[in-house]
C-alpha cells in the first residue's frame, strides 16, 4: 500500500476513477481525479459520461495544465491504477509532459482512494435525505 509519506510534494502525481456514483440531470457520470501523492492535494478533476470508457482528451490535457498552474512545475512520474479506464488517455498526457506512467495494484492505491470514497458517499447521501 502507497502513503503520502512515501512520497515528496509534487514529487509524483496519482490519478484514479472515484467510485461513487455521480449524476448531473439525471444522468451517470465518472468522475477521475488527480493529486499529489505526497501533499494529497485534489489537482482537479475531469467528467466522463456513462458509458463512455474514458474522458476526452482535451479534458485530461486541461487537468494535467491546472495542476501544473497551481504547482509551477511538472512531478517526475504518474501513478494509475492497473486496469484503469483512462490509462491511456492519461498516460499520454505524462509522456506529453515529460513524465513517467506507473501502474500499481489498485489496492495500493486505498490510502487515497479509500477516504476520498467514504467522504463522497456521505456527502451524497446527505444531500439527498
Amino acid at each position: 500500500m502507497l502513503y503520502p509519506n512515501q512520497f515528496k510534494v509534487n514529487e509524483t502525481w496519482i490519478a484514479f476513477k472515484i467510485d461513487s456514483p455521480f449524476t448531473v440531470q439525471g444522468e451517470p457520470y465518472d468522475i477521475y481525479l488527480m493529486l499529489d501523492a505526497g501533499s494529497t492535494f485534489a489537482f482537479g478533476y475531469v467528467l466522463s459520461k456513462v458509458p463512455a470508457r474514458a474522458p476526452k482528451s482535451q479534458d485530461v490535457a486541461d487537468l494535467f495544465i491546472k495542476a501544473y498552474a497551481q504547482k509551477k512545475q511538472w512531478a517526475k512520474k504518474l501513478i494509475i491504477p492497473k486496469s484503469f479506464s483512462a490509462a491511456d488517455v492519461f498516460k499520454k498526457q505524462a509522456e506529453q509532459n515529460g513524465f513517467d506512467c506507473t501502474e500499481v495494484p489498485l489496492s495500493d492505491l486505498q490510502a487515497y482512494i479509500g477516504p476520498l470514497n467514504e467522504s463522497l458517499a456521505k456527502s451524497l447521501s446527505q444531500s439527498g435525505s
